[in-house]
């Protein structure tokens, strides 16, 4: 294309090239619009390529390492035996590039026009990539996220999520600063390939918004497997030692932790590159988040804006819902996003998973609330897998419907999708105890749970 030109390229531009945004753009193209996409990265944005998938990939290697451990202690297994981690870093990258090469290929065989650059928003209607103009009838921004730090002194010491990605070996010592979703992933995986882990979390406990007796439960499991963790504590600097590296807090105790390698894991933040919202006129939440209606349209008529540049949840699977929603409105079809049934998993070691409500947020909200419970132990294939666990039903007590449901153990990030359909039908007790779960199955625990809110659990020890 001749630079500096101008001229009408297609029906929607959608500015990055993450899962919100590349499910966007092939949802356009299948409702027979033109679409221009631009990535100055890699397809498949921060969850494809250094965020949830090569995450996931370490973790499931070294849940199979804890695996093999506990079969020797068993004495089924004579030894552990040696990992490389060398292989491990090369069968994440070839994950990784099957992922993104899967993606490239339907973005093509569904006639998405891809722009290979960082893409600079001047107006509505209008981007500007390397010197060339282009022009949708409608603008998508899934620009997505990029981790955030805290300023404090010696910061540039540590490194980020991606970084850690990226090490060529195990490290003896780690600390991570922030326990959230992703410092307590990359905690557990460590962890288990052999580091000494160390987490600094600044608020008085974990996941303070997720179920309190669930959250209990895995960090109990979680210092069990020798991570430890330390709430109510603040950084106060990073700073060399003749050792490696060494971290200052003060907190409930004052103190210094030594580490090899500083793990900085305090969030995201919007990603606003190349987006000059006030001169576009789009108008930004007081957290610095693009503000949305809840059809994903921004301040600006016909710029709409999707995923962890918006806030809310930083989720892959919330941006495919606002990315579909965003499409749906373009067409016309003036539908709001429905985000009030999401799942939320963190894939430490053990897992935790969530949908809907806990007990104490049901009286937050006037709702009589009953709570039933179900433990791994007492499960027929929770038993033959050697996992433990809990499963917690919150339902209402007057009209008997679930509210919600935490999981914490084996599987429960792949359990939570029957959990999730089970709040958005508001099932009710009635419903629960004429379903057939297949046995022996850990999805059998969610419906004994639900019998337990009444009492009427019958694989459960009154």
């Amino acid at each position: 294309m001749e630079k500096n030109t101008r001229r009408e390229v297609c029906d929607l531009i959608v500015i990055g090239g993450g899962p919100g945004g590349y499910l966007a753009a092939i949802a356009a193209a299948k409702e027979g619009l033109s679409v221009l996409l631009f990535e100055g990265g890699s397809i498949g944005g921060t969850c494809l390529n250094v965020g949830c998938i090569p995450t996931k990939y370490l973790l499931d290697k070294a849940a199979a390492m804890d695996k093999v451990r506990s079969l020797v202690d068993q004495k089924i297994f004579r030894e552990c035996g040696l990992f490389s981690f060398r292989k491990m870093q090369e069968g994440r990258r070839e994950v990784v590039h099957k992922l993104v090469s899967g993606v490239e290929y339907l973005l093509k065989a569904n006639k998405i026009r891809v722009v290979r650059g960082f893409a600079t928003l001047t107006g509505p209607g209008e981007v500007e990539c390397e010197g060339s103009i282009y022009r949708g009838k409608d603008i998508l921004i899934a620009t997505g996220s990029v981790p955030s730090s805290i300023p404090i002194e010696g910061a540039e010491l540590a490194i980020t999520s991606t970084q850690a990605l990226e090490l060529e070996k195990v490290p003896g010592r780690l600390a991570v600063i922030g326990g959230g979703v992703i410092g307590m992933e990359l905690a557990s995986a460590y962890c288990s390939l052999g580091s000494e882990v160390t987490v600094l979390e600044v608020l008085p406990e974990l996941f303070p918004a997720e179920d309190r007796k669930a959250v209990a439960y895995m960090v109990r499991a979680l210092q069990k497997r020798g991570i430890h963790i330390s709430c109510g504590t603040k950084v106060l600097k990073i700073e060399k030692s003749a050792t490696g590296l060494r971290v200052c807090y003060e907190g409930t105790q004052a103190g210094v932790t030594e580490a090899d390698v500083v793990l900085m894991a305090t969030g995201r933040k919007p990603n606003l590159n190349g987006i000059d919202t006030e001169a576009a006129g789009i108008s930004l939440t007081p957290k610095g988040e693009i503000q949305v209606d809840a059809y994903m349209e921004t301040s600006v008529s016909h710029i709409y804006a999707i995923g962890d540049v918006v806030g809310g949840y930083q989720l892959a699977h919330a941006a495919y819902a606002e990315g579909e929603a965003a499409v749906r409105n373009i067409m016309g079809r003036r539908e709001a996003v429905d985000l009030s049934v999401m799942p939320r998993c963190i894939y430490a070691m053990p897992a935790f998973a969530a949908v809907g409500i806990s007990a104490d947020k049901a009286e937050e909200m006037g709702i009589a609330a009953v709570t039933g419970e179900f433990a791994y132990g007492a499960n027929g294939m929770a038993l033959a897998k050697g996992a433990d666990g809990l499963v917690r039903v919150v339902m209402d007590k007057e009209n008997k419907m679930t509210l919600g449901v935490h999981i914490v153990g084996e599987d429960a990030p792949e359990m939570i999708a029957f959990a999730s359909a089970a709040v958005r039908d508001k099932m009710t007790l009635n419903e629960w105890e004429r379903m057939v779960v297949a046995h022996p199955s850990l999805s059998e625990m969610m419906k004994e749970a639900a019998l337990d809110c009444f009492g009427k659990s019958v694989h459960k020890a009154v």
